[in-house]
């Protein structure tokens, strides 16, 4: 609609969208409709032991695009960008330039030619040809930038697109490539799309340059630095001086008639510093220089390329290699090597909250504390973001494995003193082992992660070993995670309501909230199965809210009608406890229902709440103001003590079902239950105890001072409709099974 003459897309679309699927083929069909756009073609960085590859468009991208040209551009051994390829290409140079393919879309003619010898980069499969120097524009007066935003809702912006050249491309630093350049001040790098922009301006306007052939060059130095020092130690003075006046002179005079009737660069410097200081093979030095700075600055790329920037450790392709070369041996192993990889959780939050340098520090700290704690032979590795690995060398067993993995997980649970504060990294473990299920290096990398993905999934702190079960698991799942995705809006999911009677009367007094997930293909799933799953991906914030929303408005209406007062407690997800949206949503929730917040208790797992005293206590304080109650889940199975209910604005604890099932066959857990309810009296909070399935299980609670009871005794979870004829009938014994 804009009538550009050519558009170029300065970036790299080699990977298919994800969150949209069909994405792609209407960003395909928009290239082919217009007929004139570019796409980018770059080759990819060599890793250790692997050639440089081509990072080409999605297919269906490239066959809608009117051409494709590379982006590839010289980095000179200063760091510095000063000159580009014409022609690039694996095995073959055969991708114009970016900008050069934009010229042959727009059909405008370009005076410049390939030439026929190919350039090898690095020694791999990616071939240049037609080096030109980039004809840099400090003024800029041609090139016009003009945001996304702009084009989309400023006319007069959108306008000035008409009939030009439109390179797309980011700009910010940060989100895409930028290249350090001559003309670069203040340290400020130029991004790449603007720096084709120049490439761009130089073919168009037909002057770009181009640079002697460094064999030439060489050679013309010498003849022109021997034949001045001849003509030197032959002349006698003042012919000398006069010949050298000439010499320094004329050389650099010589090089702008060369380049204003050629149009090649002649670089003068070479020839002049040796007649200015003496030294005739200043040339000879000047390339072998050459050379030994770009053997420094390969080591360097490489190392940075298998070390990751803020650990110093090796990274993930480093550990590829390791693990390459202890599989392929063929010497058959008398020992076992394990790889251990360690997932620390409160990364993606704390680090945001502290910023960078801070979270940098941490890592850095997470580095030396699993150095100090390994073996000195074995290999400690930082895989990118809050995972790290240990590989593990001769064990003489699984046994033997399973014990350092242990240790590692008690060392990692303690708390890291940072800047004063105790930080828990709440870690979890995934392991394989070679020789055994792993048939290879790169499989025993993918089967711990396998591992480590379950030990996150269990959402405990614990040590997963690999085995085809656990990637049957894994992918299960995975099938979850995609069916998970559109079952709130499919409608999938329904409210379960489980009572809670009053323990002297067996009235009911309130009710729990459990979810249930009826799928079409897989059937009922409870919440065992797919909560976890919904955690893991951060679903759990959009479920959690529809089902305190849904269960807010049904208790409303059972009490409208008659039927109460009933109170709903309904639980809240770790996730959910710490989103800072967490108190407006209950609040939302509250009005738009019209129940009164003293009929809302909210249960908080004990997880939740140790991890980060400090803000769970403040959390739970907003909570109360709004004048909802507050209950502890599963209190016992987790890591709070007693003494800490006193710091909480709790209003009732939960005794887990574990304490309920075993209290009168265990001496040692009666003895903590008892210990639990009489504290909770001191306190003054109302004890609950759920997973009561027996009239002698309820008779002992009783007896104990247990204010309320849950479990199969009294009723399964039931749907709405059912617990409402039960409700109006004032049969509890209706539910019991």
């Amino acid at each position: 609609e804009l009538k550009a003459r050519v558009v170029g897309f300065d970036v790299l679309f080699s990977e298919a969208e994800t969150t949209d699927p069909v994405a792609d083929r209407i960003f395909a069909d928009a290239i082919a409709h217009n007929g004139l756009t570019v796409l980018a073609v770059a080759p990819t960085n060599p890793l250790p032991g692997k050639h440089i590859g081509e990072v080409l468009p999605l297919p269906m991208l490239a066959e809608s695009a009117a051409a494709l040209g590379h982006v590839d551009f010289e980095i000179d051994s200063d760091g510095l960008c000063r000159s580009f390829y014409l022609y690039a290409g694996m095995d073959d140079a055969r991708w114009p330039t970016f900008t050069l393919a934009m010229a042959n879309v727009a059909g405008d003619p370009v005076q410049f030619s390939r030439d026929n010898k190919a350039v090898n980069r690095a020694s791999f499969s990616w071939l240049r040809s037609g080096r030109y120097l980039i004809p840099y524009d400090a003024r800029q007066g041609g090139i016009e930038t003009i945001s996304a935003y702009q084009l989309l809702h400023d006319e007069e912006a959108a306008a000035k697109v008409a009939g030009r050249y439109v390179l797309v491309g980011s700009t910010a630093t940060g989100l895409g490539d930028v290249i350090s350049t001559p003309v670069s001040q203040n340290h400020q790098r130029m991004p790449g799309v603007r720096l084709n922009a120049h490439v761009l301006s130089g073919l168009l306007a037909g002057n770009l340059l181009k640079e002697m052939d460094q064999d030439a060059h060489l050679y013309l130095t010498l003849v022109i630095t021997g034949l001045v020092t001849f003509l030197l130690s032959a002349a006698r003075f003042p012919v000398s001086v006069v010949l050298f006046l000439v010499a320094v002179i004329g050389i650099p005079v010589g090089a702008g008639l060369t380049l204003s009737t050629t149009q090649v660069w002649f670089a003068p410097a070479a020839s002049m510093v040796p007649l200015l200081i003496g030294i005739p093979l200043w040339g000879v030095w000047l390339h072998r220089h050459e050379k030994s700075v770009n053997r420094q600055l390969s080591v360097r790329m490489h190392d940075q390329a298998t070390h990751h920037a803020v650990t110093g450790l090796p990274n993930q392709y480093a550990l590829e290699e390791y693990l390459r070369k202890l599989t392929v041996s063929g010497v058959e192993q008398a020992n076992i090597s394990a790889l251990i990889i360690i997932h620390v959780k409160w990364l993606n939050s704390t680090g945001t909250i502290i910023g960078r340098s801070a979270g940098n520090q941490l890592l850095q700290m997470i580095a030396r504390l699993l150095r100090d704690v390994v073996r000195s032979d074995d290999i400690v590795c930082h895989l990118g973001g809050d995972d790290f690995g240990v590989l593990v060398q001769g064990l003489n067993d699984i046994e033997s494995a399973d014990v350092v993995a242990q240790n590692l997980l008690r060392i990692m649970q303690q708390p890291i003193v940072f800047e004063e504060t105790s930080m828990f990294l709440a870690p979890c473990i995934g392991m394989s082992i070679w020789p055994d299920e792993s048939e290879d290096g790169e499989a025993l990398l993918r089967d711990a992660k396998i591992a480590v993905f379950r030990a996150r999934m269990q959402g405990s702190e614990s040590v997963c070993l690999y085995s085809p079960q656990i990637a049957e698991e894994v992918e299960q799942g995975s099938q979850l995670e995609r069916a998970l995705i559109f079952a709130l809006e499919r409608n999938e999911f329904e409210v379960y309501y489980q009572p809670q009677v009053i323990t002297e009367t067996g009235e009911i007094f309130g009710v729990e909230a459990l979810l249930r997930w009826h799928n079409p293909e897989l059937g009922l799933v409870y919440p065992s199965a797919f909560i976890p799953v919904a955690e893991h991906t951060g679903l759990i914030r959009t479920i959690g809210l529809w089902v305190l929303r849904t269960a807010c408005h049904q208790v409303q209406q059972w009490n409208s009608q008659g039927l109460g007062p009933i109170q709903l407690a309904v639980n809240l997800s770790p996730l959910q406890f710490s989103d800072r949206n967490l108190v407006d949503e209950v609040r939302r929730c509250l009005v738009d229902s019209g129940l009164k917040p003293d009929y809302l208790e909210l249960e908080i797992t004990e997880s939740a709440v140790m991890h980060n005293l400090t803000e769970a206590t403040n959390a739970m304080r907003l909570l109360k103001e709004q004048g909802v109650k507050l209950a502890i889940d599963d209190f016992g199975t987790g890591y709070s003590s007693l003494s800490n209910l006193q710091h909480f604005p709790l209003d009732r604890i939960k005794i887990d079902q574990s304490f309920t099932r075993e209290f009168q066959q265990n001496e040692n857990v009666k003895e903590i239950t008892l210990t639990i309810i009489e504290m909770a009296k001191r306190l003054k909070l109302k004890v609950i105890a759920e997973g009561v399935e027996t009239e002698a299980q309820a008779d002992h609670l009783q007896q104990y001072g247990c204010d309320g009871l849950q479990g199969y005794y009294y009723s399964h979870p039931v749907p709405a409709p059912e617990l409402s004829v039960i409700l109006d009938q004032g049969e509890l014994s209706q539910l019991k099974p």
